[in-house]
């Protein structure tokens, strides 16, 4: 099944390059991870600029998808930019979202 992740977490007022730095490492990491879909990373303009928001579009509830899932969560790389994102990113801000496209 197609769907569209999205999680969308607050960063702090002034960490939002070290955010957009950790952010572009995360996604290095879901690439690697699901080469098979498309990831995002991107911020707001206008509003409250001050959030980053990971979209990552493709099959989901796989047998391979939660293969993909647990590799990444074991990655190091992964495990460090969790670690760094820490009195950078707003804790309990996360919000995330899964839709199914059904039209493709």
């Amino acid at each position: 099944m197609k769907v569209i992740y999205t999680r969308t977490i607050g960063v702090y007022d002034d960490k939002l390059s070290e955010a957009m730095e950790i952010s572009k490492g995360l996604a290095e990491v879901r690439k690697k991870h699901y080469p098979d879909h498309e990831v995002y990373f991107s911020f707001q303009i206008g509003g409250n600029p001050r959030t980053v928001r990971e979209t990552l579009v493709g099959e989901q509830f796989t047998d391979k998808a939660f293969e993909n899932d647990q590799n990444m969560s074991a990655d190091p790389k992964y495990i460090e930019l969790q670690k760094k994102m820490k009195n950078v990113f707003k804790e309990g801000t996360i919000k995330d979202e899964m839709r199914v496209i059904f039209n493709d």
